[in-house]
């Protein structure tokens, strides 16, 4: 597993703030900065390989050098020949940067990533680019995700793959999005880079 040595030297080779880092490995700034520091003297497996993961996914490569350590290097990102579209439409910017972070940093993937703050920004974007799949988000000002929904359905019988996010997660709202033909539902309160991810490979499939 990686030491916190590497992770300073290979945050510091990116650029990174330890809030990025943190946020594209799924973790706490807090355990982030513990870890850095040496207080976090034994995290668990998962928490370091979620942090190596995020790194590598920008591009770096951890190598063993002569004398026996490890080192770290920028590798040459991969990317695949082709770029896919993505569209969220999502009225936080903050979450909208935290989504499109995640899903740039993964070295096999090209995404262009178009954003829409509103349903109707959503829905020009939606017209103008074709995105391949679309991330909406259920609450937003004015109308809502299934307003949009049903709006796009009804004037495109044929949509991309929509992924449901929402903070207000529940029974009802579950079904109705997945009663409106939606690919995948994620709770927001759950979710975690690699979820996110995995849901749209799933979509794109």
């Amino acid at each position: 597993m990686i030491t916190m040595e590497q992770i300073r030297a290979a945050r510091a080779m990116l650029g990174l703030s330890q809030r990025e880092l943190a946020q594209q490995a799924g973790l706490s700034t807090g355990t982030l900065n513990n870890i850095e520091r040496g207080v976090q003297t034994d995290p668990k497996i998962s928490t370091l390989r979620a942090i190596q993961q995020a790194l590598e996914a920008e591009g770096i490569e951890f190598t063993r050098q002569g004398t026996g350590s490890y080192g770290v290097q920028l590798a040459a990102r991969r990317k695949t020949a082709k770029t896919i579209k993505l569209l969220i439409i999502d009225d936080s910017k903050t979450d909208r940067k935290l989504y499109k972070a995640w899903l740039t940093k993964q070295a096999d993937k090209n995404y262009s990533i178009i954003e829409a703050d509103n349903a109707k920004a959503g829905y020009d974007a939606f017209l103008k680019h074709k995105p391949a799949c679309i991330l909406l988000d259920f609450m937003m000002y004015g109308k809502d995700g299934f307003q949009l929904m049903v709006e796009m359905k009804k004037d495109h019988p044929l949509i991309p793959p929509i992924i449901f996010m929402t903070a207000m997660h529940g029974d009802t709202i579950r079904k109705n999005a997945l009663a409106l033909g939606v690919h995948s539902f994620l709770d927001k309160k759950k979710l975690t880079r690699e979820r996110l991810c995995d849901a749209v490979s799933e979509a794109l499939a």
